[in-house]
């Protein structure tokens, strides 16, 4: 990967449409109270604007030939986020809540086509395994991204619905323990792509130098990594399970699970996307 800004659009781009999928295909739907979306909507909005303005550049700078590919990404990225901007706006307001979903819905369906144009630049460019394996490196990690964002949110909307059942934060929990596996599967596919900064001309290999810490260009330093920090987000996810199940004030506690996980889980997937194009 030559281009940083090119990885960090990658990691939002994986993180809003995650958590989008979960927000408006969740079991909370209906049994929590409409401010939860809005403010998770409000997020996942602010991520996708991010990735829309990450990708602004560095894909067209990867190789002119997908260039059309980038402005196609780049357009779904800005659909995703009108859309799911316009959701939020529509609870708001009080309009009828299918709306809402709708809306949120068709900003998923966006959202996840923006992985097909992401995916066929990475294979333009010679990464292993074609459209379909980039495209499942990126589902993979917008579940590991997905699943741990909302699972923080869904913690702290406990302090606001002081009543509401433990069974929605059992669900995340548990999701997110299947996050842990998709994370394992994202870094470890990435193995098969090329290191930063392999097979690159010698002035695209200087720029690549510059750009990128010595530490992650040491081999396969970057599946290590990631596969390390795996190790301790699965560790956090099997005391989330156990504290949420307890209900009551260890919710709390599981809320500051998400904490930490939400500090480590983008280290996995900055490790694993390094290697992406």
């Amino acid at each position: 990967m030559i281009s940083p800004a090119a990885v960090l659009g990658v990691v939002l781009a994986t993180t809003a449409v995650g958590s989008s999928v979960l927000l408006w295909f969740a079991p909370t739907w209906g049994e929590v109270r409409h401010g939860y979306e809005m403010l998770t909507g409000a997020t996942v909005a602010l991520l996708g604007w991010g990735a829309w303005a990450s990708f602004s550049a560095p894909v067209a700078s990867l190789a002119p030939d997908v260039a059309d590919l980038g402005a196609l990404t780049r357009a779904l990225l800005l659909g995703f986020t009108l859309a799911t901007a316009a959701s939020v706006v529509a609870l708001a307001v009080k309009l009828p809540s299918v709306v809402a979903r709708v809306l949120g819905v068709l900003a998923t369906l966006a959202g996840l086509g923006a992985f097909v144009p992401l995916a066929t630049v990475r294979a333009e460019l010679g990464g292993a395994g074609g459209v379909a394996q980039g495209v499942l490196e990126l589902v993979l990690g917008a579940f590991l991204l997905g699943a741990i964002w909302v699972g923080m949110i869904l913690g702290h909307w406990y302090l606001v619905e002081r009543r509401l059942s433990n069974r929605y934060m059992v669900w995340i929990a548990w999701t997110n323990v299947a996050a842990i596996g998709a994370g394992l599967g994202s870094v470890l596919l990435s193995a098969r792509n090329p290191v930063p900064c392999d097979g690159l001309p010698s002035g695209a290999f200087e720029q690549c130098v510059m750009n990128f810490a010595p530490i992650l260009r040491i081999g396969a330093m970057t599946v290590i990594l990631g596969l390390g920090v795996l190790a301790l987000l699965a560790l956090i996810s099997g005391f989330n399970v156990r504290l949420a199940r307890e209900g009551g004030r260890s919710i709390q506690a599981s809320t500051g699970m998400f904490y930490l996980a939400v500090i480590l889980a983008p280290a996995v997937e900055f490790a694993a996307k390094v290697r992406f194009f």
